[in-house]
């Protein structure tokens, strides 16, 4: 018997050169559905026509209209917002745009690991909302996000699988670091007026964060007890009062007498302890504006300009190390420590909701104290030599 091999179906080639495949999806609304994909040769469109078939088989939902990362993204957002603060979903939302920005046109499927690490690596050089390297605990973030979101989208059927779970950071990501000030900077707060230094002197000498101090009244002030009740904060994000970062955040400061005779020599005008000019919440412009005049006025009282000559106050370069809102924060819990309190202690006073954060601090400072030692037998050494 004669057999008889009929041709292989080759399909028509589209106008721009490719050719297409249709792939049967289902009914859907009584209708038939289809998928077409494309391959520059007929080879090309038929292996992509099994992966559909194949992802298919493996009940991905392909009859979704929009399979694009920024569709998902946007969505997985969504899913988001109500299990979020203001604050931390302002945050999700500019990581993700940074990725919708990097790969947001293409469909889910094809984000790639390589697409996802070469977006990291741009990240860890250069930060878009900083301008400068990422910190560390910053790419850490950044990758979180978008596994979260390659997760929600399995979870909903439009991919098999998350080509992200084993993303890492950049190898030699720094670790962003806040140093404690020198004693040197800490008189600088202590003997210089200004608008700010009631905010510093707090900080440096009670520990509040921003928001916190940004929320206190002087009704949280007891004089007689010396202590500073800490039971709100400000968000910069919504400009409204909310609860402290975290209910940890909620406790009673005892306040050193420096701090306590500095508060006690303040004019109070009106409730709050560290408004604005106006009055009002200190807003994140008005922190920036204030805290630049703080650091032009330290500058301008200590620092070297011996070889400056006929400049302006407003244009003498900035020569001293200027230190941030924050650091104030880490000298205080550096302070804790030197003077010997447990870490249990550190973690209440500081409003830690993890005892993990305090002790890495410790951790930290009892190496650098360790280096320090060893500095100073090593001078002994080389003197009695």
């Amino acid at each position: 018997m004669e057999c008889i091999f009929l041709p292989k179906k080759s399909n028509t080639r589209r106008a721009d050169g490719r050719i297409a495949v249709q792939v049967y999806l289902g009914r859907f609304d009584g209708k038939r559905k289809y998928k077409t994909v494309y391959g520059k040769t007929q080879k090309e469109a038929e292996q992509r026509a099994s992966e559909v078939k194949a992802m298919l088989n493996k009940g991905v939902d392909l009859a979704t209209v929009d399979r694009s990362f920024r569709f998902w993204a946007e969505k997985y957002l969504q899913s988001r917002k109500p299990q979020l603060t203001p604050a931390n979903y302002q945050k999700t939302c500019s990581r993700m745009d940074y990725f919708v920005d990097c790969f947001g046109h293409l469909p889910i499927e094809r984000v790639h690991l390589y697409d996802a690490e070469q977006a990291m690596q741009e990240l860890a050089a250069h930060n878009p909302v900083t301008g400068k390297p990422s910190a560390k605990k910053t790419l850490i973030g950044y990758a979180a996000v978008l596994k979260r979101c390659m997760d929600y989208a399995v979870a909903n059927r439009v991919i098999d699988y998350n080509p992200l779970t084993i993303l890492s950071i950049p190898e030699g990501s720094g670790k962003k670091t806040r140093e404690a000030l020198t004693p040197e900077q800490q008189q600088w707060v202590v003997n210089t007026p200004h608008r700010a230094q009631i905010g510093a002197m707090i900080m440096l000498y009670a520990g509040l964060r921003r928001g916190e101090l940004s929320a206190l009244l002087w009704s949280d002030i007891d004089f007689t007890a010396k202590t500073i009740s800490v039971n709100k904060s400000f968000d910069f994000s919504t400009n409204t009062i909310k609860t402290t970062k975290t209910p940890s955040g909620i406790r009673v400061v005892p306040i050193p007498d420096v701090l306590v005779r500095f508060l006690m020599d303040t004019e109070q005008k009106g409730d709050l302890v560290f408004p604005c000019k106006t009055g009002s919440y200190m807003r994140e412009s008005a922190w920036h504006r204030l805290w630049t005049s703080y650091m032009r006025t330290l500058n301008e009282k200590y620092g070297d300009f011996v070889h400056v000559d006929g400049m302006k106050k407003s244009e003498l370069p900035m020569v001293i190390k200027t230190f941030t809102p924050h650091c104030l924060r880490h000298t205080y819990c550096t302070l804790l420590y030197e003077s010997g309190v447990d870490a249990v202690t550190a973690k209440y006073l500081m409003g830690h909701k993890d005892i993990a954060t305090t002790l890495g601090i410790y951790t930290h400072l009892s190496r650098e104290k360790a280096e320090r030692d060893i500095s100073k037998l090593n001078d002994f050494l080389q003197q009695k030599k």
